[in-house]
């Protein structure tokens, strides 16, 4: 299994949120990679724990 490390990870627990369409707050609890999403996270809610949804780096934003 490879490891992923990219110059700008967000680290696990980061506080994030997807800023256009629907909303989504969490914290990243994974990453992913993809031939279209070079970039993803897995955002855990913080309203839903246990509810995870996964996003592209550039759908999310830093919560501070």
């Amino acid at each position: 299994m490879t490891t992923l490390t990219w110059p700008d990870q967000w680290p696990l627990g980061t506080r994030v949120r997807k800023h256009k369409g629907s909303s989504w707050n969490g914290h990243v609890v994974g990453w992913y990679s993809t031939k279209l999403t070079p970039r993803g996270y897995a955002v855990e809610s913080m309203l839903e724990p246990g509810s995870v949804q996964i996003y592209p780096k550039a759908a999310l934003e830093l919560v501070p």
